[in-house]
């Protein structure tokens, strides 16, 4: 529903002071979902003799009638400033809001656009240090996407943060599915950056909890993001027809044997591969994502990768880097012609690492972890999925350890037909009952 306004501005005759001026006071009246009126103080001082009630104004041409009147128009122009500013963020204004306004007393309130705004700017100066670029390019996409949002369904360009509810997230998803057409894991992405949001203003006490709490987003089918063993087998054994291909080929396969993944690998340098004690290569680094330490012994295959692109790369890069989308439109064709029945993308290689080269040979996940780089299991979980190979593997070997250690007494005895004996007398007292029931309804 729309608000209005109306200003009433009259006299407080009783007021008057010596020098015969009345103090200009005024009337707000809001009309609007809520309707409400308050007073208001005009500072402003109105010769009674020269005040028009019906006009609002002082009547003639002398220079206190225009100095006046100059005044009062200045003031209204102000009010109606203060609301129009206020309208911008809720359509639930009250007069009291406006006047505090105006008057300069109103607690700077805190907006969801704002918060967004400041998370983002924030975010802009720790990118380099402990945050990535791409994901501060997510969170300005999704800071679009909410500003478009709060434009077409709500014909404003901000609202308080207090006003965010689980029927507004639940809207805004929506809107991002329907009216933007996005996928259900990409519309999560940018609801999960809101909430993200709205855990800051938890975190300075702008709200008392969460509006996120009870909000459970639908969650897409989560596809295979690793290669099974005959899929990386088949991409192991293939040479390809040009020679971008093939190095793509081996830029996917030394992320299957490291973990590391794309963008960290385009910022390795010869200084990142280092030496232990016992003469095992190592790479050293630090994921470019959060900063943390990422160590990974070298495996043979991804030894003999370093050495066939060695020196190829300037300033003494490790790799002669493609760029990510070319490199997975690449692999998309090689896939192709592997005979692989799955869309490549370059990023599925650090989930080969987590599930079939780590995990699947028995690799704990506290180690795979360490290896990536997380900062958390639950992270490396969403990466690390346990394979049937591999459970039918260790469901073996603990039928191997444990055979002959458990004893059950009694299981060669043929069984008992006491509980047939059971359920038919459980039967029969049934019918009986029933039979009881007819003969009382009869007597009846």
């Amino acid at each position: 529903m729309k608000t209005e306004i109306k200003v009433l501005l009259y006299l407080k005759r009783n007021g008057q002071g010596k020098d015969g001026l009345c103090p200009l006071m005024g009337r707000i009246m809001v009309k609007g979902t809520v309707n409400s009126v308050t007073q208001l103080g005009c500072k402003i001082k109105v010769d009674p003799k020269l005040w028009n009630a019906t006009s609002q104004r002082c009547t003639g041409k002398s220079r206190m009638a225009v100095t006046t009147n100059r005044e009062i128009d200045g003031m209204l122009l102000l009010l109606q400033k203060r609301y129009n500013e206020l309208v911008e963020i809720s359509d639930d204004i009250t007069a009291a809001q406006i006047r505090d306004a105006f008057q300069g007393m109103a607690e700077k309130q805190v907006t969801l656009m704002g918060l967004f705004r400041e998370n983002n700017e924030e975010y802009a100066l720790r990118v380099g240090v402990n945050r990535a670029l791409n994901t501060l390019y997510q969170y300005k996409n999704t800071y679009r996407f909410m500003e478009k949002f709060l434009k077409e369904k709500y014909k404003v360009s901000d609202i308080p943060f207090k006003a965010l509810d689980e029927s507004f997230i639940e809207a805004f998803e929506l809107y991002l599915r329907i009216d933007r057409k996005l996928q259900t894991g990409t519309s999560i992405g940018h609801v999960q950056r809101l909430k993200h949001i709205a855990q800051i203003a938890v975190n300075r006490a702008v709200v008392p909890y969460s509006p996120f709490k009870d909000f459970s987003p639908m969650k897409p089918k989560q596809k295979q993001m690793y290669l099974n063993r005959e899929e990386l087998d088949k991409l192991m054994a293939t040479t390809f027809d040009t020679p971008n291909r093939n190095f793509t080929r081996d830029m996917f396969l030394f992320s299957v044997f490291t973990g590391i993944c794309y963008c960290d690998m385009r910022n390795l340098t010869e200084k990142n591969v280092v030496q232990d004690y016992e003469g095992n290569l190592w790479i050293e680094t630090r994921r470019q994502k959060t900063g943390t330490p990422e160590n990974v012994r070298l495996l043979d295959i991804a030894i003999k990768i370093i050495e066939k692109y060695r020196g190829m790369a300037p300033d003494g890069k490790l790799f002669p880097m493609l760029t990510k989308e070319s490199m997975n439109i690449h692999l998309k064709k090689m896939a192709v012609q592997c005979g692989i029945d799955r869309n490549l993308s370059f990023h599925m290689a650090r989930h080969s690492f987590a599930s079939q080269v780590c995990l699947s040979l028995g690799v704990p996940i506290e180690t795979v972890s360490k290896a990536m780089g997380h900062r958390n299991i639950s992270t490396t979980q969403r990466y690390a999925k346990v394979t049937n190979e591999k459970v039918d593997h260790d469901v073996t070997a603990l039928s191997h350890n444990i055979t002959g250690k458990y004893t059950l007494s009694g299981i060669e005895l043929p069984p008992s037909t006491i509980l047939k004996d059971m359920s038919l007398r459980e039967q029969r007292r049934k019918e009986k009952n029933t039979g009881l029931n007819r003969d009382k309804e009869g007597k009846v």
